[in-house]
């Protein structure tokens, strides 16, 4: 499947003040037809320290 059967992403991040990089992304990615979203910020990334994760994306596809 490709990004156009995308419908649904869940994105948790470190910090949510990254929402405006992950929204650059979108717009260069999903051409305009962009899936529901939920943005959260979450302690489980906290684990690892400064080089540990700071993003992780969900996601639904559906086709046809």
């Amino acid at each position: 499947m490709d990004l156009e059967s995308v419908v649904k992403l869940d994105c948790l991040f470190r910090d949510v003040w990254n929402i405006p990089i992950m929204e650059k992304v979108f717009k260069e990615r999903f051409n305009g037809k962009y899936p529901a979203r939920k943005s959260i910020q979450t302690e489980f990334s906290h684990v690892g320290g400064q080089e540990g994760l700071l993003f992780q994306l969900d996601a639904i596809a559906y086709k046809k």
